[in-house]
C-alpha cells in the first residue's frame, strides 16, 4: 500500500486551488491520503467546507485525518469534522478505520507527546510554565 502524507495545510479562504496541482497527482501515486492536522488555519467552518469541496473534487482515494490544535482555534471542531466525515473523508480521534485490510488509528495530539515523548518541564522557562 502506498500512503501521501501531509500535515499543516493551514487551509484559509484563499487557499482555494492552491492544493490542486498536488492534490490532482495524489491519485495516481497513493493509495490513501492521511491529513495530519491544522488542515484548516483558524479552524472556521469555511475553510473546512472549502477545503472538503477541494479535497472531494481532485482526490478519488480514501482521505484519513486527525485535527490539529488550529482546527480547534475558533471552537467549531465539531463542525469542522462533520463536514469532513460528510463527504467521505475519515476524521479520527480515538478511533480506528480500516481501508484495504490495513488499519488506520489516529488521535489528536498537541505540544506534549505520549508516553516517552512527553513533554516536561526542562530547560526554558516558557516550556516549564507551558507544561
Amino acid at each position: 500500500m502506498r500512503l501521501a502524507a501531509v500535515g499543516d495545510l493551514h487551509y484559509t479562504r484563499s487557499s482555494q486551488a492552491a492544493f490542486q496541482p498536488v492534490l490532482r497527482q495524489i491519485t495516481d501515486v497513493a493509495d490513501v491520503l492521511l491529513l495530519c492536522g491544522d488542515l484548516t488555519d483558524n479552524g472556521q467552518p469555511d475553510e473546512a467546507r472549502a477545503l472538503a469541496r477541494e479535497l472531494t473534487q481532485d482526490v478519488k482515494i480514501p482521505i484519513v485525518a486527525v485535527l490539529g490544535n488550529h482546527d480547534f482555534e475558533s471552537g467549531h471542531e465539531d463542525e469542522i469534522r462533520a463536514l469532513l466525515v460528510e463527504v467521505g473523508i475519515k476524521v479520527l480521534d480515538g478511533e480506528t478505520c480500516e481501508i484495504h485490510d490495513v488499519g488506520f488509528a489516529g488521535v489528536k495530539g498537541f505540544a506534549g507527546g505520549f508516553g516517552r515523548g512527553t513533554l516536561r518541564p526542562w530547560g526554558e522557562g516558557v516550556l516549564k510554565a507551558f507544561v
